[in-house]
């Protein structure tokens, strides 16, 4: 659901923002100075740049309401949990993980549904009025054109690449808590459902992170089943057409070439013809008018470009530096190694708060962390019910 009056503008951001304060009330999370002093920095900066822009740049565009977008999608970044011991982390990984098997569940449902021969119907705009639907995003679409199969988007998820990234992070999760094989199995399924290469690089890049630490030794019970459900998948429509999407990017008008390479051949020679433009940049939203200008259906603006060609040199250095800040420092390497790549490279993920949500949950608010890195502790030999009662000093 959408902000009344504004339809691009999600009710999770009034949410979380609601919710932050509630739990800095209630002592549960604290600010984080160093976060705080860059965000204020780049507010000001940027809130300045805009005047500048109108009256010394030619093409300028500048939206405000993109800006106080990115403003205030980042706020709740500036705060940190006042615990942040491993145990509280790990705990908090169950739930995830718990979370993303529900989820990874109606996916496979809805999946299931269709081969029965139930058509897909999109049942939240059944009974949200229009007014407060999103606007922008490609709900769901056939697995391939024409087929009356549509990817999973769990009848709730706003695109199947979303969903899919979100099956990604709890299948990480699961990994490290130990979960049990059939949840396991449900969300490598369900990942598969969505048919969307957006989980499936976040579950390679964590796996490799965690494959040069001593956390590779979680992944060994899980090594047949994943084999199995992997080799298994690739027989159906569903896995076919991921092998198939692995080599997109070697080809244009693709859906990763849409996202990570194109963007920068259509905005960078926008962007250096003017060299007061580069420096102040040509307003916030002036890169989403500049790829909707080519009519090229599913061009995406990947994070770096939108800074700097929105905001300039100037203040996206400082938005820069804040948004690599807020990656730094968790208690677990995989989930920030792997949430730097799929936010910079593959999504467009700077104001949409559904994508940068695992990021402030599994990294930004237990960052600094206490202790080492979770991947370089001894977890192999703990059940999943005794991960909890770790205890890590300050």
């Amino acid at each position: 659901m959408s902000v009344p009056g504004l339809t691009n503008v999600s009710m999770l951001v009034p949410a979380v923002i609601g919710w932050m304060v509630l739990a800095r009330l209630a002592g549960i999370l604290e600010i984080d100075r160093t976060r705080l002093c860059w965000w204020l920095g780049f507010a000001g900066i940027s809130a300045l740049g805009m005047l500048v822009q109108q009256q010394l740049v030619d093409r300028a565009v500048i939206s405000l309401t993109a800006w106080m977008l990115i403003v205030v999608v980042w706020l709740p970044f500036t705060m940190r949990a006042v615990d942040r011991s491993t145990a509280t982390y790990l705990c908090l990984l169950r739930y995830v993980s718990w979370i993303c098997s529900g989820l990874a569940l109606l996916a496979v449902i809805m999946v299931g549904l269709q081969l029965l021969g139930v058509g897909y119907r999109d049942y939240v705009a059944s009974f949200v009025p229009a007014n407060l639907q999103l606007e922008g995003f490609v709900i769901s679409y056939p697995i391939t054109w024409g087929s009356p199969i549509f990817k999973a988007n769990a009848w709730i998820g706003l695109e199947p690449s979303f969903v899919s990234a979100q099956l990604g992070v709890g299948l990480l999760a699961a990994v490290f808590v130990r979960a049990r094989m059939w949840m396991i199995l449900v969300l490598i399924l369900g990942l598969i459902a969505t048919v969307s290469g957006s989980g499936i690089v976040i579950v390679l890049v964590g796996l490799l992170v965690m494959v040069v630490h001593r956390s590779r030794v979680l992944l060994v019970r899980y090594a047949v089943i994943a084999v199995a459900a992997v080799g298994t998948s690739l027989l159906t429509p569903f896995g076919a057409m991921l092998l198939e999407r692995s080599t997109e990017f070697q080809g244009e008008n693709t859906s990763t070439s849409l996202r990570a390479l194109q963007p920068y051949d259509v905005l960078i020679p926008q962007w250096t013809t003017d060299p007061l433009g580069m420096l102040i940049g040509y307003g916030p939203g002036s890169s989403q008018r500049a790829v909707e200008a080519t009519n090229v259906l599913g061009l995406l603006v990947p994070t770096p470009l939108k800074i700097f060609f929105e905001y300039g040199l100037i203040a996206g250095f400082v938005l820069a530096v804040f948004l690599l800040v807020c990656y730094w420092g968790g208690p677990s390497r995989t989930f920030s190694v792997t949430l730097l790549v799929s936010l910079w490279v593959l999504q467009p993920g700077s104001t949409t708060l559904t994508i940068t949500l695992p990021l402030l949950v599994l990294v930004t608010l237990f960052s600094p962390r206490w202790g080492p890195p979770l991947e370089t502790l001894d977890l192999a030999g703990r059940a999943a019910d005794e991960t909890p009662r770790l205890v890590e000093s300050r």
